[in-house]
């Protein structure tokens, strides 16, 4: 059950959302304290309540004092506090919200591999289907990595092989009830009115308490993203709007099908955002139905071995590289995308990137 100051806490969140007026910086870090908690708890009616809550928020349309209060509530309910300052490099994380339109594979658990083969350190703390056909663990399990090590075990992996990929289950105990929230056939209808849902873990997710990030979006909300990161206490990250031949189709990540809106927070605080395009980079256009997730786990593990193996040549190699080149920039290992996907590429051809997925699937013990 939801207790009575939860129950008031969530009345009065409502009855502004239901008016569409935006919550203040207190009122969002008490509701949304309270759909953790009832999210946590399996509480009675925690689904509807959760759907409600972001349903209305997303309506509305959250503002950044909404999206950073949220981030707040987030990072109290960690369970492990991790301190990567066992290395003396810039750590750098990468991830999607979903909502793609195109449904492709899952691109940023293989540009982390790729990335930290090139000399990044690089990190993705992620979790099972949501709403696309493999998340990250989905994937790293098919390919054979464990997802669940102990925490001073992601610190030696990390410091021995410059990566590690961990399910955010482990430290978020809301975690697993909200991936059960989306596989509901009731919710899945539902799904596009849980942008905001989607917003928040854009901008509050953040287990490893990293500074630096690659980001992808769905919707246009670049910079919005952005400035929540600066005010979270991110020092730099990359928020990318990818699309397709027309704006019908968008993915969640740096895309080689079209243009590309990227909102870049810098190290003074500024967000800049401009747009990138694949042939500038000297990346060709790439074909849409040579990046659509297959229809298992086992399939989709396939394809990013072959990737990472230098055996796939298609546009799923080259989407790889244009996101593993962005966390290299993010990680000062490249000065710019091109430096980066030429560096990508180059350590895939040289059996790199291979050599580190195996590292990873041995380190399990």
């Amino acid at each position: 059950m939801v207790t009575v100051l939860h129950s008031s806490e969530l009345s009065m969140a409502f009855d502004k959302l239901a008016r569409r007026e935006n919550l203040s910086l207190q009122e969002i870090q008490l509701a949304a304290g309270a759909i953790f908690e009832v999210l946590t708890n399996r509480s009675q009616d925690y689904l509807m309540l959760t759907t409600a809550f972001f349903g209305a928020l997303t309506v509305k349309k959250p503002c950044i004092d909404e999206l950073i209060g949220l981030a707040k509530a987030m990072e109290k309910t960690k369970t492990v506090n991790f301190h990567f300052n066992i290395v003396d490099k810039p750590v750098v994380t990468a991830g999607g919200t979903g909502g793609d339109t195109l449904h492709t594979i899952n691109i940023t658990t293989p540009a982390i591999i790729t990335a930290a083969s090139a000399g990044a350190y690089a990190v993705k703390s992620g979790s099972k289907s949501f709403s696309s056909k493999t998340g990250c663990i989905d994937l790293a399990e098919a390919l054979g990595i464990n997802t669940h090590l102990s925490p001073s075990k992601i610190g030696e992996c990390l410091k021995t092989l410059r990566t590690a990929l961990w399910s955010s289950e482990n430290i978020y105990p809301w975690m697993s009830s909200l991936i059960q929230l989306g596989s509901q056939n009731s919710t899945k209808q539902l799904l596009p009115l849980l942008y905001s849902l989607r917003l928040v873990i854009a901008t509050a997710l953040n287990p490893f308490s990293l500074k630096r990030q690659v980001r992808g979006v769905s919707e246009p909300f670049t910079e919005l993203v952005s400035n929540v990161l600066g005010s979270c206490g991110y020092e730099r990250a990359f928020v990318v709007l990818g699309y397709g031949q027309t704006e019908n189709i968008r993915i969640d990540e740096f895309s080689t099908l079209g243009k590309n809106v990227v909102s870049e927070l810098k190290l003074n605080g500024d967000v800049e955002t401009f747009n990138v395009y694949p042939q500038d980079l000297g990346i060709k256009i790439g074909k849409p139905n040579e990046i659509i997730a297959r229809a298992s786990h086992q399939e989709n593990a396939k394809i990013v071995a072959k990737v990472l193996s230098g055996k796939d040549k298609s546009s799923c190699r080259d989407i790889i590289l244009l996101n593993a080149a962005a966390i290299l920039v993010l990680s000062d290992v490249c000065q710019n995308l091109r430096d980066g996907y030429e560096l990508a590429k180059q350590t895939i051809d040289d059996g790199y990137a291979f050599t580190k997925l195996e590292q990873l699937r041995f380190f399990k013990n």
